[in-house]
């Protein structure tokens, strides 16, 4: 065998031991990030700092898979130009004595042997290119979503705040009520030492006795110039009313409760003027 093919075969031999293991590494950091890649997506509801640490990892992880990417793209250069050099040698070693006929074709031979392993390996290679490509699309998408995570804890920070000043204002609200509240405690309480009495702050409505039984009468309110919520009142403050005819003042009866689809509100007699008898037809009102 020539000099020249013994240089070709070490030479190949060299190139193709240096594609597979290239293509080793490659495999081996292409796992090592899937790893890395599984952790930081089963951490994505940690803190904001630890997100940014696994964030920094992976971007180094990724300069590496990028200088990778560079190392294969020279890596497949240099075989393109080995390969070019191999057949301009073939075409001048075609071009040889018919001595040297045997060792050119031994030549060839272990050429296209060479060829086909630096073929393999740089698919592998291409391979573990594609995989890693792949794994930082991955890896971007979990980016992604930290970041998402990130807005929608800024927007329940700031609902949160929104919230509190709300909170603050109707606290301020309530206090003025509760001041309010004790003033109104302080003045009904000195009215009451005047002698002012609940029955004297009813509301003004008037009314036609509809129905009387015993204790209990039913009057039909046909005038109500406040139009008050008179089961409001009634549930707060019952007040009376006086009933009466031609004749005069007959009785007083408390309102009990107020049927909205009559108008009718029901009364229990708490006094009577005499032998006086409330009847169907009696006028009624809270302020006679």
């Amino acid at each position: 065998m020539s000099p020249i093919g013994r240089v070709f075969i070490v030479l190949n031999l060299v190139l193709a031991s240096g594609f597979v293991f290239t293509g080793g590494q490659l495999l081996q950091n292409q796992h090592k990030y899937k790893q890395l890649l599984g952790e930081e997506k089963s951490a994505r509801e940690a803190d904001a700092k630890a997100s940014a640490s696994e964030i920094a990892a992976l971007e180094v992880e990724r300069n590496k898979f990028d200088n990778s990417s560079n190392s294969f793209q020279q890596l497949a250069e240099q075989r393109k130009l080995a390969l070019d050099r191999a057949n301009d040698d073939n075409l001048r070693l075609g071009k040889l004595t018919s001595s040297q006929a045997a060792d050119l074709k031994k030549a060839v031979t272990l050429q296209e042997t060479a060829n086909t392993n630096a073929q393999s390996a740089f698919e592998t290679a291409q391979k573990a290119y594609d995989s890693s490509i792949a794994a930082i699309g991955a890896r971007d998408e979990a980016v992604n979503a930290q970041n998402a995570a990130q807005g929608e804890n800024r927007n329940l920070k700031n609902e949160i705040a929104g919230l509190n000043e709300t909170i603050g204002a109707k606290d301020l609200k309530i206090a003025a009520l509760d001041r309010d509240n004790q003033e109104q405690k302080l003045l009904v309480a000195a009215a009451t030492a005047n002698g002012f009495i609940h029955s004297m702050a009813a509301p003004d409505l008037a009314g036609t006795v509809t129905n009387a039984s015993g204790r209990l009468c039913t009057i039909a309110i046909n005038g109500n110039p406040g139009n008050v919520d008179i089961q409001s009142v009634i549930s707060r403050m019952p007040f009376r009313f006086a009933i009466f005819d031609d004749n005069g003042f007959k009785a007083e009866a408390v309102a009990t409760k107020y049927e909205p689809s009559a108008k009718a509100v029901l009364c229990k007699v708490m006094f009577t003027k005499g032998s006086a008898t409330i009847r169907t037809g009696d006028k009624a009102s809270t302020k006679p």
